[in-house]
């Protein structure tokens, strides 16, 4: 969702340090092989998806939405999991081990700055510190990508980093897609499920 992840695969300054290593990142928009479009889909805004299994990466937690399918990956977005099988299918991507960052909003500095020179139309619409359990700071970032010249128009996207102050390590969630507008309700429902998770010993 570049999300290979919403990175899938994602504006702000970053005040604090950068990371020691940080790992190649997916942006928003690596789709799956394109499905043939369903004629039931309609441009009504869902509701917030029933929660059906937990998705597990590392440290990085997050519920997921009932019926999606789960893909394994070797960046660093490396659990994602679809609502379908076609591009503009929405995705949601976990990452663990993101890097070792200060802050949050020094991690999602580096989406950031990937995204602006990698996708076309790529918008930030807000940036926010946000509760993240487990984590001593993250921040949610919501943005979009595409241009409505694009074969599948314009995208919505999240990234939501956190951060364990003791020793910087640091996990995403990123969600991204969908040929309409994401509705706000499957955002919000994921990013208040996402968690880090205490470090194994």
């Amino acid at each position: 969702m570049l999300l290979s992840a919403c990175i899938t695969p994602p504006q702000a300054p970053a005040p604090e340090p950068t990371a020691q290593s940080v790992p190649t990142t997916p942006m928003p928009a690596t789709p799956a092989p394109a499905a043939t479009p369903d004629p039931t889909d309609e441009t009504e805004a869902a509701p917030a998806p029933t929660a059906g299994e937990r998705g597990v990466l590392g440290r990085a937690s997050v519920d997921v939405p009932e019926g999606w399918e789960e893909q394994r990956g070797s960046d660093a977005f490396a659990l994602r999991y679809f609502s379908g099988d076609g591009a503009t299918d929405p995705q949601l991507s976990l990452a663990d081990g993101f890097g070792s960052f200060h802050g949050a909003r020094a991690a999602v500095s580096v989406l950031i700055a990937q995204a602006q020179t990698q996708l076309e139309g790529f918008t930030i619409h807000s940036q926010e510190d946000v509760e993240v359990p487990g984590s001593a700071s993250a921040v949610r970032v919501d943005f979009s990508y595409g241009t409505p010249d694009d074969v599948d128009g314009v995208f919505d996207g999240m990234w939501i980093t956190a951060v364990d102050r003791t020793d910087g390590h640091t996990i995403a969630l990123a969600f991204s897609g969908g040929a309409d507008e994401v509705d706000d309700a499957q955002l919000d429902a994921a990013a208040d499920s996402f968690e880090m998770l205490p470090a194994t010993p």
